[in-house]
């Protein structure tokens, strides 16, 4: 007899809140009223209350006693370590992937830049994160290593929100586009070396982002000390 999973009310809710957080629906700040939310949702507050306190744990959500819960604001240095968790897991991964790669894998990673070409020219930079997600994942899918890629969206966050943020700055959707042909043009040669010097150089760009999207969202980032390579110093 094959075991049903059963989503709890309170998993349900906790991805439904994530979902608007990542989407930048709901904004880095945002004050979220517990009983509002019960309320829009039609469940008591209990569940709702597991559910903020799951996200406070990912670091998307901040919950001050007796004062309320807010939207955490995006923090630049929890961004490097989720950038850094990525790059060396990914980077991992494409050496094992490149050498075995099969139609199926390659066959996704077209589909997905075929769907990013759409996002862009509708300025939907949801939809267009969501298939550069699906371009990354198909590698660690083509090692048999999908539990690693939720791993890192699991923990990824910040950057997730930073990466979606960084969609509006000039030529940054077509550039990426042009990355990832080139880079699954080197995927289909078997070219490792020139698939890790284009990973490296597209995991990296958001470093060069970050400054401008800081001046142009200012209270969507925590305010702390800068860090070297990563927040741009006064």
């Amino acid at each position: 007899m094959a075991l049903v999973m059963r989503i709890t009310a309170s998993e349900e809710i906790y991805q439904k809140l994530r979902n608007e957080i990542l989407s930048l629906r709901f904004e880095p700040g945002q004050e979220l009223n517990l009983q509002l939310l019960a309320t829009q949702l039609q469940v008591s507050r209990s569940p709702v209350r597991d559910a903020l306190m799951k996200l406070s744990g990912d670091n998307l959500v901040d919950i001050f006693p007796q004062r309320g819960t807010r939207v955490s604001c995006i923090d630049l240095k929890q961004v490097e370590e989720e950038r850094f968790l990525r790059k060396s897991l990914e980077q991992s991964a494409v050496r094992k992937f490149v050498p075995i790669a099969k139609c199926k894998e390659l066959g996704q990673m077209e589909d997905a830049i075929t769907l990013q070409q759409r996002a862009m020219v509708s300025k939907d930079f949801n939809q267009f994160l969501e298939a550069d997600d699906t371009f990354h994942a198909a590698i660690f899918s083509g090692i048999d290593m999908d539990r690693i890629w939720n791993l890192i969206c699991s923990q990824g966050g910040n950057h997730h929100r930073i990466r979606l943020l960084s969609f509006a700055e000039k030529d940054v959707l077509g550039n990426i586009i042009e990355q990832h042909r080139a880079m699954l043009d080197a995927i289909k040669q078997k070219d490792l070396e020139t698939v890790l010097a284009i990973e490296h150089r597209h995991l990296d760009k958001l470093l060069e982002e970050t400054e401008f999207m800081i001046k142009r969202h200012p209270f969507y980032f925590k305010k702390i000390q800068a860090t070297e390579g990563l927040i741009p110093k006064n």
